[in-house]
């Protein structure tokens, strides 16, 4: 007699590695990125369905083909916000940045799709609805061929000296973004940031008009420059240990060029091409 029992315990357990494997593409790990939160699941409908590791790594196109007409999202709730839907949590995990000083970045590709990375800070705009939307604040550097290859990997970049308004948790949001035209798949990731001596801002979100679904915007870490600190006591939230200082060199003084669309996705947050931005430098 057959052992059907474990033989089909081993084809569970394959056609699990697989799934996991086709639905984990890649994203940024370093500076401490946002998670997959209680309110995430609360608000996305169909996609709290969804584990927590094809959320964090799966291509944003993907994700959009779960929803569900008779299990829809809140009202708020926008995967295509720049950030995959998350936005800023009281108690999220906060990276200070110093203007001007190098931080690491870091991320894992675990399925390679050839493409662009560009890495960009973004800011939370809200519209009439009560949607947040990243746009493109400042490009900083962009890696293009991208994920040629799998594995972790990573490279330094350098805070610009003139960013302004990102002195609160909440302003401002390190947004990873991943394009592949190859795939036509996009896999944005974003860590909340605050840059020290970036100056006030008045408001954390800024009020634009409601946007429609295929409006397109101009929307890592340890180093001298980075210490993660949570931003208020949770529960839920473990606190980052800081890292080892490395020397900081000053940046020159970064320009930035009018915003354009672009057709390339419909994701927020995608950086515009036309501003300046540093090659990569391999660890």
């Amino acid at each position: 007699m057959q052992p059907t029992g474990i033989v089909s315990l081993a084809m569970v357990a394959t056609a699990a590695v697989l799934f996991t494997t086709a639905d984990a593409h890649g994203q940024m790990l370093v500076p401490d990125y946002r998670q997959i939160s209680a309110k995430f699941r609360k608000d996305s409908g169909a996609l709290s369905q969804a584990g927590d590791q094809e959320l964090q790594y799966a291509p944003v196109e993907n994700l959009s083909g779960r929803s569900q007409k008779d299990f829809p999202e809140a009202a708020t709730f926008n995967l295509m916000n720049g950030c995959r839907g998350t936005v800023y949590e009281e108690g999220n995990n906060v990276t200070t940045l110093k203007a001007g000083a190098d931080f690491d970045v870091k991320w894992i590709i675990q399925a390679p799709h050839p493409g662009t990375m560009k890495l960009s800070i973004v800011k939370p705009s809200e519209d009439s609805t009560g949607k947040i939307t990243y746009k493109n604040y400042k490009t900083i550097l962009t890696v293009d061929p991208f994920a040629q290859n799998g594995g972790e990997d990573g490279t330094t970049a350098t805070m610009p000296t003139d960013v302004t308004g990102c002195d609160s948790a909440g302003d401002c949001a390190l947004q990873f973004y991943w394009h592949s035209d190859i795939a036509n798949q996009t896999y944005p990731t974003c860590a909340d940031i605050i840059v020290s001596g970036s100056g006030a801002t008045n408001t954390k979100v800024t009020t634009a008009p409601t946007a429609s679904s295929s409006e397109t915007s101009d929307a890592g870490t340890d180093g001298s420059s980075a210490q993660t600190t949570p931003t208020a006591p949770s529960s839920n939230t473990t606190p980052s240990t800081n890292t080892t200082p490395t020397p900081a060199t000053e940046a020159p003084e970064a320009t930035t060029a009018p915003s354009t669309p672009t057709t390339e996705s419909s994701v927020a947050g995608e950086s515009d091409t036309n501003k300046c931005s540093r090659r990569m430098r391999r660890h």
